[in-house]
């Protein structure tokens, strides 16, 4: 067996590969040593490849802070790889002597080409990573003040709720839209064929909802990811007591929840429709289901919007801790709510709180609004025209 080959098959997430596929791509892996304190990447760099560390130990440092370790076996820089245009997030240095193998971003793409099972095993372990890292910047602003609305819970409806119910359903009045027309203005899915984009609808199932209906509440463990078909939904975070802030309301197209079709965990807010409407959820059994070519689409589509949606997410949090303490803002005697007291006054505080719920809301959701300006793309964009699951505009 080749050398590399070798090594490549003792990596965890390689495990379920056929030997002689990963023995194929050998040749596109270069070893490299660090010494100690030696640098791999450079934050803000152009990503042209990804590494996987096979001994040793990394260390990911942001803005000169430690914002993680990598171990033997792991991919780094998985991320930055995968997307159009990427550069670095962090600055990676060995805190040991270290090895590592390289593998070149023009290599990735022409795995992808060729359909390889490293290249799905690779783009999995990317999502997993990612979700983590959300998870780790959702910690991050999980200490949040005093919020100014009810927090949204669970309660049974009252006799007299479920009785009108009965006579005057509160559902939508319309059918379901068409998934289909949604996800072909998906950016990873643009120009891809109906036969892909037929498969993975088939793996979303309708949802009807009431006004102020609960999807989901923060805390609760969640598997299934959503796009909204028609109506609105309110994101919530519940922050202390009984209070919750409003991060935002979503309107058709927009997603909620994928992270958690990757790895199930709980939910960081509450999500509630804003107004009688229709959803698609996928579940995370559907989510791992999918094969063939729809798999490779919808998995590089979801990457696509969780990356934009974390770097979304920090680039608020920078933001907000540029003017920290955060504070919210003093509700208005109108809303019945009291100055708070104590905390920093002036417009600055005010807009470092609102960058914070920005940040929050990005955690968990992805409007259209926000997909228009800040949208990352998959290196599989790139090929379109030469694949023949894309059809030719």
């Amino acid at each position: 067996m080749n050398a590399i080959a070798d090594k490549l098959s003792s990596i965890p997430f390689f495990k379920e590969i056929a030997l002689s596929e990963i023995e194929a791509t050998a040749r596109f892996w270069s070893p490299a040593r660090l010494r100690a304190t030696e640098r791999l990447w450079q934050q803000g760099s152009a990503a042209h490849e990804v590494a996987v560390l096979m001994t040793g130990e990394l260390q990911a440092n942001y803005d000169g802070v430690e914002v993680g370790r990598v171990q033997p076996g792991e991919l780094v820089g998985e991320v930055s790889a995968f997307i159009v245009g990427g550069r670095r997030s962090a600055t990676v240095t060995a805190r040991e002597d270290s090895q590592v193998l390289r593998l070149p971003s023009s290599a990735l793409r022409t795995l992808r080409r060729e359909g390889s099972g490293v290249y799905q095993a690779m783009l999995l372990q990317a999502l997993q990573v990612l979700v983590r890292r959300i998870r780790q910047t959702d910690r991050q602003i999980a200490q949040i003040t005093t919020g100014t609305v009810s927090a949204p819970a669970r309660t049974q409806p009252s006799t007299l709720k479920r009785w009108w119910r009965a006579i005057r359903p509160g559902g939508p009045k319309t059918s379901c839209p068409p998934l289909e027309n949604v996800l072909r203005r998906q950016p990873g899915l643009q120009g891809a064929d109906d036969d892909a984009i037929s498969t993975i609808a088939a793996a979303f199932q309708q949802q009807p909802v009431e006004e102020n209906e609960i999807i989901f509440l923060e805390g609760e463990q969640g598997a299934a990811g959503y796009i909204v078909a028609d109506g609105s939904v309110d994101v919530l975070r519940h922050v202390r007591g009984a209070r919750a802030e409003l991060l935002a309301t979503l309107r058709p197209e927009d997603q909620f929840g994928m992270n958690t079709l990757v790895e199930s965990g709980v939910r960081s807010a509450s999500c509630v429709a804003g107004s009688a409407g229709w959803l698609y959820r996928m579940d995370a059994a559907d989510f791992h289901r999918l094969e063939g070519e729809a798999r490779l689409l919808w998995h590089e589509n979801v990457l696509s919007s969780l990356a934009t949606q974390i770097r979304n997410a920090n680039a608020a949090l920078r933001r907000a801790k540029q003017g920290l303490p955060v504070q919210p803002p003093a509700a208005s005697p109108a809303a019945g709510g009291t100055d708070s007291g104590g905390g920093e006054s002036g417009s600055k505080g005010d807009e470092s709180f609102k960058q914070l719920l920005r940040a929050s809301g990005f955690i968990e959701s992805l409007p259209v609004s926000e997909t228009k300006l800040d949208q990352v793309r998959v290196v599989s964009t790139e090929d379109q025209r030469r694949s023949p699951h894309f059809k030719k505009k």
